[in-house]
């Protein structure tokens, strides 16, 4: 049984700052006009033809083009038809659909659909809940960079969802995360070389990365590395 159907609003706040419109890469001469320009132009700029429509508030035509981009083999294309669906801009009822389209996406290997689908199968939401399928596509999207997917694989990793709890496993990928400059990584990282969780215990290490979080604003990032300062002076006066 899938989720039940959520509002539009709602959607709109949990997918709009990790699942936004995605922009392609600029054209390299403006767009001809529509009428001709579909006529001649390649994919890409059908799909930069399609963002122009998007930002103008033409949502039907963003979502005409997104969808012949996309029947074409464009995973940017599917990915953003896929959004406009499940936001529900356009009012029409095409979850099945849109979730086919995020499919075509992620299968093609764009990360941000990746990490999309990853996070429907790891909330159940549109979708029956699967730890298994949230991990296999989180890790895909987290294999090509994307921090907040290298967190999640860490967490999955850390408390056993979807696969066999694995601290190592975990550190390794908290410790990529971190590396990209994601706080809450770089604060969890900390406390497992603190705590000797999934790596050698190393209050220096601990130490340089509450600092890395405390950087970036985590307040208890920063009375943490306090606590450690503290800690090593101990250690030293001993």
């Amino acid at each position: 049984m899938t989720a039940a159907r959520t509002s539009s609003a709602w959607l709109l706040l949990a997918l709009a700052a990790p699942f936004a419109m995605q922009v392609a890469p600029a054209a390299t001469a403006p767009p001809e006009p529509l009428s001709h320009a579909l006529a001649t132009a390649d994919v890409a700029q059908v799909t930069t033809i399609a963002l122009a429509a998007y930002t103008a508030g033409d949502l039907e035509e963003a979502e005409r083009l997104f969808l012949e981009a996309a029947a074409a083999g464009d995973a940017l294309a599917a990915y953003n038809a896929a959004v406009i669906r499940l936001n529900e801009e356009r009012m029409i009822q095409s979850e099945q659909a849109a979730l086919a389209l995020l499919q075509q996406s992620a299968q093609s290997g764009f990360s941000p659909a990746q990490h999309m689908l990853a996070t429907l199968h790891d909330q159940g939401r549109l979708m029956p809940q699967s730890q298994t399928l949230a991990l296999k596509w989180y890790q895909l999207a987290a294999e090509q960079g994307d921090a907040a997917a290298q967190l999640a694989v860490a967490t999955q990793y850390y408390l056993g969802r979807g696969t066999t709890r694995d601290y190592q496993e975990a550190a390794r990928w908290y410790d990529k995360a971190a590396q990209a400059g994601d706080a809450a990584a770089q604060y969890i990282l900390a406390s497992m070389y603190e705590k000797g969780i999934g790596l050698a215990l190393d209050l220096d290490q601990a130490l340089s990365w509450y600092a890395a979080a405390a950087r970036q604003g985590d307040v208890v990032a920063d009375l943490k590395a306090r606590e450690v300062v503290e800690l090593l002076a101990q250690q030293r006066r001993q």
